[in-house]
């Protein structure tokens, strides 16, 4: 090309002086400076882009975009940096003064270009340019422009030079009226601003300046005449001038430093010579002047460093001509679209159009670094005046994960290691976590953190086989490290407004972690595996206890919830949601990101919970359009254009309404995708396909996948004339017009003003296509489904505590601390702490012992155990050194107080302080506070032999607790409030101002009758003795089966005695009786002998229960003989029995009750059998309850577990801990449950 160039100027140098003296006569006659500067503040164009295009190549490093029938942002020399805000045509009639632009006097129809050509992509000769295909072979279209009147239309067909950095557009002007006349009006943006530019005329050419951003417009077949140079809005703007004289008057030789415009009369060249300006003349050969009501020609926008270097670019690409850019241009898509996969034919044209477009918007300088959008969602003044605008042009990782997935769909996993080389290696912080979004170069734009974002890249790290060692220790335990510190609570979720509990983020974390693991695995880091797998079994026990309510609003109330702030679903507190749209509860909130859970392997399809959500959603987010279904982000989403198509922050604060997004019609396809599979495997062998005569069940696996192409065929619909999928789409019938710069023409199913095309739609679109013709979800990591949905999530271990507690320790900073714990034989147990991941010795007594030295700071402590039977366990504590505490210290005379204290607590605004008085090495608390494990809270020492440490309790806590002085466990000497309360013996209480205990074991007299019955027994071959109570009707006890007594239901509880003398059951059930709150039942107290091994979920002690005593006591009494009138209860132990003997014989118990249920025991067994259970919500009723101190994780998951099977489920929680005072207070709660 260089030595082209210089054989055009040898030829036509003589030229040069002709031409440089029409450029001399033309200032002359052009005022120098444009008036006004700076011009009317700038503005990008709308982000409902129709088209977006660039070669294929890496030398050309120029993007344009196309919407309303112009030309808008063009990006250089990479994909942040926009340098054009618009570039059109104007049809004047100077006669009538009539002037009409592209973009506001049209009508506006773009096309998707396409060729033919052989399959050695070998150019074809005299390619007819104008010729429109069904399906695109590369990024190029056709803009066709017409007038309303008929009087006029412009034809323009865009591409980019493949060899250097030009944009090249081929225009065809039609026109009924010769008086017509058509002028260029180009208005840039260098260097990412509208503001700061520098514009002048240059011969045949408008050249742009600002800083190292230049651009240079010239044309073929044309000379531009009456150019000027203005700022936008003054009177010095050529298109002002137009719609004021119809004609350039004022002409303007240069505008400085400010908003410029630039315009040019274009006047047809028809010879076989062409001035390119500055001395240039090009040969042109014969030229056809094929439309005798008009003429074609071409014009070039080139960009450089310098002015020089633009024009000359600019020039280059016209002397090369149009044609010859077109045929490298298509060449080089369509080499790239000869890799992709097929799929099916309707698909396949938008499938290529999102491939090319995944591939363009990959920035060609900084490989792998995949931008959002080429787009300033809804354009508008947000910062255009500023170098600093952001706009969807910024990397995420999680868009660069999902445009990742896509490559690898699309058969490209270079392109997907490319974008995983990007977050590593430029993205990734010291820390191992990722920026919220970033410049190319890693510099973060916004400030959150997103922990999604820093768990897909270990996603993307295991799907593409990534398991070096460098890769590992360098960037992927980093990430996996940060995550088990940080997470699973994250200060922004996905939709980057929210911080708290989110279960799409959670479904991300797990996977991650899981990932993680196994490639730790690889590299012989057990230690680590055991911690991240260990956090991942805690997460997916929870994610339910933290993100699904039992309470809600919608449905039968159990549902997955957008977010939850604190991990309370079911707390109603308030959520303020961003973009001015208002508070509302937490649980009114309906969001479907909880389907990444079944995308990423975490929960089966079919998982009831998950069913039952998918019901709210449909109820609440879902909107029938008339290309398909689609949904909002969630309800109340303040994130899109007003009622009356008024574009997002229109207001400058933020203000909108959310409208609906195309991608998440791919996510729900998704989901019915893995159903499919699910269904399918059940009935199907992998190779056997469909029968012709279809099985209602099998009806329902050809219904999924049917419902799956649906949204394919929904997205297809949402996309526009170019075939760009947006992120928002309309979602009304009616078509406001307000604000019509900024937000195309609204119509129902279609694009907003939103990003057009958005990288993340484009991908959904390819994974759903190319799953659906795999039959299943290609992107689902197996490693994590085969663990937790082939295999079911582990249970809980024992013996281990809850996370996110704050320790200070006895010791100060440098210190040794060392700490007994207990577990299993054969137990792994990890400790990570201070960045080093070691496991520690556990004996043949399962005993071990950690050790750390205390830390200068607030340091993360983590313990993870492995136990033989698959169980794990996570514990995360903060550890600060004494003397070290953030929270202030005792005050001298809060000191004194605690000296002369003749009691404890101590309380100080309303915080209770415990202290210890005597000569101590350390002094503990364990107790319900620390789930009876010591190491949790230590006394600190605020003077000699003085220890103390101030709790932060709820109002309404009770709790129990014993004082452990240098290993010896005591009651607290201070502390008169004592209780044997059944569990540790005699405990000291701590009962705060606010609570209040039972009223309804208060006053009672006894009217009923205590009786022991024998049972003998086959099951344990020997005598056991039972306690009836039977109540008092019409003033008598009623013990024989006299036909004219009533019938009474049954209760049967375990740890009988227990619930006689300690939780007053027989009182609390007389006051309700009396209060008129339950009927009168028997009740039968069943006590153990051997409480570890009856009460462990035992099958003997169902089949004694069940076959032995319920027989003994329907034919002693006058019981209501059948399964509805029979309930069992319990509390720890015995709850979890309760549970299990309810199970194994549900032909004699239909309700079933557990107080603070042991559910951890053999592994979660009892767990395992009600998620086995079948949905039939008439089988039993549940009562369930728990204390908030004793680690309710297990119970609310049940609790969750069964509501979505449908089952009526009483819940309580409090914020006690695990005694009989706290089961005592819920146990009338428990009967009115029962026997209401």
């Amino acid at each position: 090309m260089k030595q082209f160039y210089g054989f055009i100027l040898k030829i036509f140098a003589p030229l040069r002086l002709c031409v440089f003296g029409f450029i001399l006569f033309s200032s002359s006659i052009a005022q120098t400076l444009a008036p006004g500067g700076p011009g009317q503040d700038a503005q990008w164009a709308t982000a409902g882009k129709q088209g977006v295009g660039t070669s294929a190549t890496l030398e050309s490093k120029v993007w344009f975009t196309l919407a309303e029938g112009v030309m808008t942002e063009v990006y250089y020399p990479d994909v942040t940096q926009a340098n054009v805000h618009l570039l059109q045509f104007v049809v004047v009639n100077p006669k009538t003064k009539r002037v009409e632009t592209e973009k506001d006097d049209a009508n506006h129809k773009i096309e998707s270009l396409s060729i033919n050509l052989r399959n050695d992509i070998s150019p074809i000769s005299d390619l007819d340019i104008y010729k429109n295909y069904s399906s695109p072979s590369s990024l190029s279209y056709k803009q066709t422009n017409s007038s309303k009147n008929g009087d006029w239309s412009i034809e323009k067909i865009y591409v980019t030079n493949p060899k250097n950095n030009s944009v090249v557009i081929s225009v065809k002007f039609i026109t009924n009226n010769p008086d017509n006349q058509l002028y260029v009006y180009y208005d840039p943006s260098l260097a990412n601003s509208g503001m700061g530019d520098s514009a002048w005329s240059q011969g045949n050419a408008l050249v742009s300046s600002d800083k190292d951003k230049s651009s240079a417009l010239t044309c073929r077949k044309c000379k531009f005449e009456e150019l000027t140079n203005g700022f936008l809005g003054t009177p010095g703007d050529g298109l002002v001038q137009l719609k004021k004289d119809g004609k350039i008057l004022d002409a303007f030789a240069r505008a400085e430093n400010g908003n410029v415009v630039q315009m040019a009369k274009i006047t047809p060249v028809f010879s076989n010579s062409f001035d390119l300006g500055n001395g240039i003349v090009i040969q042109t050969g014969k030229i056809k002047t094929v439309y005798s009501k008009g003429y074609n020609f071409e014009i070039s926008l080139g960009f450089g460093n310098t002015a020089d270097e633009a024009l000359k670019t600019a020039q280059e690409s016209l002397v090369k001509g149009f044609e010859k850019n077109y045929q490298e241009y298509q060449v080089g898509w369509i080499s790239y679209l000869k890799g992709l996969p097929k799929v099916e034919p309707k698909y396949q044209a938008q499938f290529n159009m999102a491939a090319m477009q995944l591939k363009a918007l990959e920035d060609k300088t900084h490989r792998g670094a995949n931008i959002a959008s080429l787009t300033v969602p809804w354009g508008g003044g947000d910062n255009a005046n500023e170098n600093n605008v952001g706009g969807y042009h910024l990397v995420w990782s999680r868009d660069l994960y999902q445009v990742a997935t896509a490559y690898i769909a699309l058969g490209d996993r270079a392109a997907a290691s490319r974008a995983l080389d990007f977050l590593l290696n430029i993205q990734q912080k010291p820390d191992g976590s990722f920026p919220q979004n970033s410049w190319l170069d890693g510099r973060p734009f916004w400030n959150s953190l997103q922990l999604d974002e820093v768990a897909y890249p270990l996603i993307l790290a295991w799907q593409l086989d990534r398991f070096d060692r460098p890769t590992y220790e360098n960037h992927l335990k980093k990430a996996a490290d940060f995550l088990v510190r940080n997470g699973p609570w994250t200060p922004q979720e996905r939709w980057e407004e929210k911080s708290g509990y989110s279960p799409s983020t959670i479904a991300a974390e797990i996977a991650g972690l899981v990932c993680a693991a196994e490639i730790a695995r690889r590299n012989k880091d057990e230690a680590s595996a055991t911690v991240y797998l260990a956090a991942a079994d805690d997460w997916a026990r929870k994610v339910e206890m933290w993100t699904a309510t039992t309470n809600g609003k919608y449905g039968d109330g159990n549902y997955y919830i957008r977010l939850s702030e604190k991990g309370r679903p079911d707390a109603g507190e308030k959520t303020v949601l961003n973009n001015n749209a208002g508070a509302f509860p937490e649980n009114e909130i309906v969001d479907a990101g909880f389907l990444e859970l079944v995308r990423l392997g975490i929960k089966a399809p079919d998982d009831p919970l998950i069913v039952k959500s998918l019901r709210v959603v449909d109820q609440v987010i879902k909107v029938e359009t008339p290309n398909g279904a689609a949904f909002y982000r969630y309800n109340h989403d303040g994130y899109g254009e007003m009622d009356d198509g008024r574009r997002w922050n229109w207001d400058g604060k933020y203000t909108g309404k959310g409208r609906l997004w195309a991608l998440l019609s791919g996510e729900r396809g998704q989901y019915e995708l893995a159903l499919y599979g699910a269904r399918r495997e059940k009935f199907y062998a992998a190779e056997k396909s469909l029968p012709r005569n279809l099985t209602p069940a099998e009806r329902s696996i050809a219904e999924v996948e049917a419902a799956a192409r649906r949204r394919l065929d929904a997205m297809l619909g949402f996309a526009n004339e170019g075939l760009m999928i947006p992120e928002q789409i309309w979602d009304k019938p009616e078509t406001p017009k307000a604000d019509s710069q900024f937000v195309p023409e609204l119509k129902f199913g279609e694009g907003t003003g939103s990003a057009t095309p958005l990288a993340w739609s484009m991908a959904q679109f390819i994974r759903l296509a190319v799953n659906l013709k795999a039959g299943k979800n290609l992107d689902t990591p197996d490693v994590v489904y085969d663990r937790y949905v082939k295999n079911g999530i582990p249970p809980q271990a024992a013996n281990f505590g809850t996370s996110d507690q704050s320790v200070t320790l006895p010791v100060r900073a440098g210190e040794k601390f060392r700490l007994d714990r207990q577990t299993v034989k054969g137990a792994k147990v990890v400790v990570f702490y201070e960045g080093r991941t070691e496991f520690v010795p556990v004996d043949e007594n399962g005993r071990f012992t950690l050790e750390i030295n205390a830390p200068e700071k607030e340091e993360t402590g983590i313990v993870a155990a492995a136990l033989p039977g698959g169980a794990t366990a996570f514990e995360r504590v903060k550890l600060i050194s004494l003397g070290k505490a953030a929270t202030p210290g005792f005050s001298a005379e809060t000191i004194e107080k605690l000296k002369n204290a003749k009691t404890s607590p101590l309380f100080e605004d309303g915080k209770p302080i415990l202290f210890y008085r005597g000569a101590a090495q350390s002094v503990m608390v364990a107790g319900d506070l620390t789930s009876w494990s010591p190491g949790r809270i230590f006394m600190q020492k605020p003077a000699a032999d003085l220890f103390a440490v101030r709790l932060d309790l709820p109002p309404a806590a009770r709790t129990e607790y014993k004082l452990i002085v240098d290993g010896k466990w005591m009651t607290d000497e201070f502390n008169p409030n004592k209780l044997d309360n059944g569990v540790g013996s005699e405990n000291s209480v701590l009962a705060m101002p606010s609570y209040e205990p039972t009223p309804w074991d208060r006053g009672a007299m006894t009217r009923g009758r205590l009786e022991t019955v024998e049972i003998e027994s086959k099951v344990w071959n020997e005598t056991r003795k039972i306690q009836v109570y039977v109540p008092q009707v019409q003033g008598k006890v009623q013990l024989s089966l006299k036909k004219s007594n009533p019938f009474y239901p049954v209760v049967y509880f375990q740890d009988g005695s227990d619930y006689l003398n300690r939780a007053k059951a027989v009182e609390i059930q007389e006051n309700l009786v009396a209060a008129g709150r339950v009927r009168p039942f028997i009740m039968v107290f069943i006590d153990y002998k051997d409480r570890m091994k009856e009460y462990w979920a035992s099958d003997d002690y169902a089949r004694f229960v069940a076959t032995e005593v319920v027989p003994a006591i329907d034919e002693k009494y006058r019981t209501i003989r059948d399964r509805e009138g029979r309930a069992i209860i319990g509390a720890s132990l015995g709850g979890v029995t309760s549970v299990w003997v309810g199970l194994q014989y549900p032909e004699v118990f239909s309700r079933i009750g557990g107080q603070s249920p042991s559910f951890w025991v053999d592994d979660e067994r009892v767990v395992k059998a009600l998620e086995k259970l079948d949905a039939a919500p008439d089988k039993f009723k549940f009562y369930l309850d728990d204390g908030a101190f004793e680690g309710t994780e297990d119970t609310r998951r049940v609790n969750v577990l069964l509501r979505a099977k449908g089952y009526s489920v009483t819940y309580f929680e409090g914020p006690t801990g695990h005694n009989w005072t706290a089961w005592r207070d819920r146990l009338a709660a428990a009967f009115v449950a029962f026997l209401n």
